[in-house]
């Protein structure tokens, strides 16, 4: 499998794919556990909840990535949306696109 060399500036879509990838290689599926969680609840819950994702769980490749797209707020909410719902969906794809992806709130915290 090709690596990325660290020079290398990626697309959006192949920044989604390197997010996804991390997240679901973290340690004890902790990211997977967290959507399995709150997938049920995100309808129900009032403020609706908000999918966290540690900066610190993150690899070099992905945190260069998000910090060249900085300034741009509308990408950064793409790519962690769609990396994060790619969890979701591998949970119940059905219910995720017809309920939770409209409402599907990520953020990123220290």
């Amino acid at each position: 499998m090709a690596q990325f060399d660290l020079t290398d500036e990626l697309t959006i879509e192949a920044t989604i794919d390197e997010l996804y990838l991390c997240l679901m290689k973290h340690r004890s599926s902790y990211y997977e556990r967290k959507a399995s969680d709150l997938i049920y609840k995100i309808l129900i819950y009032k403020p609706t909840p908000i999918f966290e994702i540690r900066i610190s769980d993150l690899n070099d490749q992905v945190k260069k990535e998000l910090d060249d797209r900085w300034d741009y707020k509308r990408e950064i909410d793409y790519i962690l949306k769609e990396a994060v719902g790619r969890i979701f969906a591998n949970l119940n794809e059905r219910y995720f696109l017809l309920s939770v992806k409209r409402l599907l709130k990520v953020r990123l915290v220290p």
